[in-house]
């Protein structure tokens, strides 16, 4: 006995919006009504009256997801008419195409969500190259987010060794680690759980002769990270001009006292922003060349450093991988720990 061949009868529309099949958009509640229809909840509400306990049963697997061809080879009038109904109401989303089950696959259906094609995302995450400049309280946690999405190479750079003090805050760190080179140690977490991953280390101070040290490996895409806050104003002016004549994304962030400051995103073609901003930033590091006391605060606790990495991470991730509308772009912004607020602070323009 032989297998036939299965014969895909995927409505040609579907088949070419949704190449590898379909998911229910995430938010959408399905339920059975009191005649027997069934109810879709969300901001599209609608009902299909006479679906009978099988439509409602199939309509419910479409959470997971209907990857074509179906299962049975064949959609019946009452399936193709809820997929119709579901799609003309934009209800659906594109399922990935890798259908193999590995540390992506949720953040693949995540993706799904976002209006771009999950696979092509995922591989520009994997191909895109990051440099994070401070491996402390903001910079661990944000190469920790970085290599978690995907992200496959990373410079990590940072003159400082691994103190006691870091512990409140620093969460990539163990007692073993004790005086050891930050990035050393930050490179040695990262790989235990991510070792397809390529990852290296500078232990130097930033300035303008060890700045050309920064650049990625080879030619793509790449950001650059600043979770580091010395020089106060300078180093910001240095890096944002390093990333600009290079061609890559520069991103800012900060950890105040209750306060995480994070922006401005600014892209390499973005000459206007660029030059406001070390404009600015040359101005703040004269006043802080001429302090009387160090204009860095001693004081720090680990919610502030983890909000500020994972919001650094996340407009990292909505405006250069998935190029959407975001807060930092050419801006900054400040999340209120104290009130549970935020509010743009500056922009450059």
């Amino acid at each position: 006995m032989t297998n036939q061949p299965v014969i895909d009868t995927t409505p040609p529309a579907l088949r070419l919006r949704f190449p590898a099949g379909v998911m229910l958009r995430a938010g959408t509640t399905l339920a059975a009504g009191d005649a027997g229809e069934l109810l879709v909840i969300g901001e599209r509400s609608f009902s299909v009256e006479g679906a009978d306990g099988a439509l409602r049963e199939w309509a419910g697997r479409l959470a997971e997801g209907l990857r074509w061809p179906v299962p049975d080879a064949t959609l019946t009038p009452g399936q193709e008419a809820l997929l119709a109904a579901f799609a003309a109401r934009g209800l659906l989303v594109p399922l990935p195409r890798t259908d193999t089950v590995d540390a992506y696959t949720k953040q693949r259906r995540w993706l799904a969500h976002t209006g771009t094609d999950p696979d092509a995302a995922q591989d520009r995450i994997a191909r895109h190259q990051a440099v994070v400049v401070g491996c402390g309280g903001t910079g661990a946690i944000v190469a920790t987010h970085l290599c978690a999405m995907g992200v496959r190479w990373l410079l990590l750079v940072d003159h400082d060794t691994v103190e006691v003090t870091n512990f409140n805050r620093q969460f990539t760190y163990r007692q073993s680690d004790l005086g050891r080179p930050k990035a050393e140690a930050l490179r040695d977490f990262l790989l235990e759980r991510h070792p397809e991953a390529q990852i290296a280390t500078a232990r130097v101070f930033v300035d303008e002769d060890t700045i050309t040290g920064l650049a990625p490996h080879g030619p793509g895409e790449w950001t650059l990270f600043c979770c580091a806050d010395r020089p106060v104003g300078t180093l910001a002016a240095l890096l944002a001009g390093f990333a600009r004549d290079r061609g890559g994304s520069v991103l800012f962030a900060a950890a105040g006292l209750d306060e995480a400051a994070v922006g401005p995103l600014l892209r390499p073609d973005d000459t206007a922003a660029h030059h406001a901003f070390a404009q600015e930033m040359e101005a703040v590091g004269a006043v802080a060349r001429s302090a009387l006391t160090d204009p860095v605060m001693s004081a720090s606790i680990a919610p502030v450093n983890t909000v500020t990495a994972a919001w650094m991470a996340g407009e990292w991730l909505n405006g250069v991988i998935l190029e959407r509308p975001t807060r930092s772009l050419n801006a900054r912004f400040v999340v209120d720990l104290g009130n549970s607020s935020t509010y743009e602070e500056r922009t450059w323009r």
